[in-house]
């Protein structure tokens, strides 16, 4: 046991010189410059479409192409009120025998009977009219929504609420494989509803729409009539304003899968190899080893993180340590896809490491019995 313990001291008692690497850090982790580190993201596909969907337009508002069914009571005795037919217009209005063109898209129901009612009373068409207006059939845009999503195909969406989420959601909503960045192949031509003010319309009460495509005539198709593609991002807290996330009749939204994006970690790991990028958080740098089984060596510290950026021929350097990650969470940075984490060999691990070899050896050698 004395020589055991004379051997251990003799180890420790060794200076090592400093071991080179094969690295050069560019930057220590907490200096790392901001246009270095990785932002934060916004993952999780259900996440996001719980927060736009809370923004996204009501089903009951009227839009073009709604049919609606509008009484009007001007107050005369001998008055009979007959409900009338009509179309919701392209440019959002619908056309009412006697008092004109009125203004209702966006709106409610009850606030178009308003809009209504106050358009006949300002042009002097009646005193006190009572208006009511219900929706008769809702007019729809056909998406057809292809890609990463539960029920792919064609959907039948409210022209009033029609939008990436509501799309989204119609479709079953994004699969676990699904990206954030969504195409859209938006269709150059859309039809126009006009309103008719032929005589078997008025005959029946029934104010008719006329349909019109743009493109039917025989002018020579120019740039216009071809397919635009749009990007979206599902991440952008500002797509609910966003004028490019409304869909028109027969756009396509597609949905990409996620590319795989992984990580290496070696060195003084339990388990080196890649790892992937959970979908739903960010990985830091005591993730990533924590992923890898934890570091072998009870010493072990310091820590390359070799980041390769995009215009950049050399790959970006950059030195952490274990212990000091632990307390200041600038130095536990946060990882992009395609780095490499290598926990270094250093003069301390390898003191450990060598005595620990020996303590094994010879407490297992001092354990053998030799039998005469």
């Amino acid at each position: 046991m004395a020589r055991t313990v004379t051997l251990s001291m003799l180890v420790l008692s060794v200076v090592f010189a400093p071991l080179v690497g094969c690295h050069s850090a560019n930057f220590r982790a907490r200096n790392l410059p901001s246009e270095f580190r990785v932002a934060a993201s916004q993952k999780g596909n259900d996440l996001n479409l719980a927060r736009l969907s809370s923004s996204g337009s009501s089903n009951s508002l009227l839009a073009a192409g709604d049919l609606l069914e509008v009484s009007v009571a001007t107050g005369r005795e001998d008055e009979k009120v007959t409900p009338m037919v009509v179309r919701v217009a392209n440019d959002g209005t619908v056309t009412m025998p006697v008092i004109g063109p009125v203004p209702v898209s966006g709106m409610e129901a009850f606030d178009a009977a308003q809009s209504i009612t106050s358009h006949a009373i300002e042009r002097g068409i009646y005193l006190r009219p009572v208006v009511t207006v219900d929706i008769k059939t809702k007019a729809v845009n056909r998406i057809t929504v292809l890609g990463a999503v539960e029920n792919p195909g064609v959907h039948e969406i409210p022209r009033g609420s029609c939008d990436v989420v509501t799309a989204l959601a119609a479709a079953g909503g994004l699969t676990k494989e699904a990206g954030v960045e969504l195409e859209i192949m938006r269709q150059a031509s859309s039809p126009t509803f006009m309103a008719s003010n032929d005589d078997a319309s008025k005959s029946e009460n029934v104010q008719l729409a006329a349909y019109q495509s743009f493109g039917a005539s025989s002018k020579p198709a120019s740039s216009a009539s071809v397919p635009q593609l749009t990007r979206i991002n599902l991440a952008d807290a500002r797509l609910p304003g966003r004028t490019d996330s409304r869909l028109n009749d027969r756009d396509v939204v597609m949905v990409p899968q996620r590319k795989n994006e992984v990580f290496h970690v070696t060195g003084l790991v339990k388990k080196p190899g890649q790892f992937e990028m959970p979908i739903d958080q960010d990985v830091h740098l005591l993730d990533a080893i924590a992923m890898a089984g934890g570091y072998s060596s009870p010493v072990a510290d310091k820590v390359y993180v070799i980041r390769r950026l995009e215009g950049r021929q050399e790959p970006l350097v950059i030195q952490a340590s274990i212990s000091v990650a632990k307390h200041n969470g600038a130095e536990n940075i946060r990882l992009a896809a395609g780095d490499t984490i290598t926990i270094e060999q250093t003069p301390a691990t390898t003191v450990v490491d060598t005595l620990s070899k020996f303590i094994r050896f010879s407490v297992g050698f001092a354990g053998r019995t030799t039998v005469f």
